[in-house]
């Protein structure tokens, strides 16, 4: 039996679509020569094993980049930061046959300010997915 798992463009374009849905800046996965801030991209860093003696599992994580528009005042990113965190709150659709079984924030990573004066906020997910139960043949 062969596996069908999930990719790191996969799992991204899952938060993608879940991030375009529920909120009002441009989200990207490869961010667009002299794209204007606002704006938000996605970066899946790392994939681990985490099957079980029954069932066959993967922990992706990934960070979600927050671009603030260029200023002195951080109130842009923190509502950024605080929008983000609620969209999400909703779990991450997946492809058929692969279950997210545990999404979580794992906190903001990183916030400072750029060279360009823009505010950039890091946040932290990782997120379970199944692929089944593992049988005897």
């Amino acid at each position: 039996m062969m596996l069908k798992k999930l990719g790191f463009a996969e799992i991204a374009a899952a938060i993608l679509h879940t991030l375009r849905k529920h909120t009002k800046y441009p989200c990207y996965d490869a961010v667009p020569e002299n794209a204007p801030s606002p704006l938000i991209f996605v970066e899946i860093v790392n994939k681990q094993d985490s099957s079980t003696k029954t069932m066959y599992k993967e922990t992706f994580t990934a960070y979600v980049h927050a671009i603030a528009a260029p200023s002195d005042c951080r109130t842009e990113i923190y509502s950024m930061i605080k929008i983000i965190e609620e969209t999400l709150t909703e779990r991450v659709a997946l492809p058929k046959g692969i279950t997210n079984i545990l999404q979580t924030e794992t906190g903001v990573q990183a916030l400072h300010q750029d060279e360009t004066g823009e505010f950039h906020a890091v946040l932290g997910y990782e997120i379970m997915v199944s692929y089944g139960f593992k049988t005897k043949i």
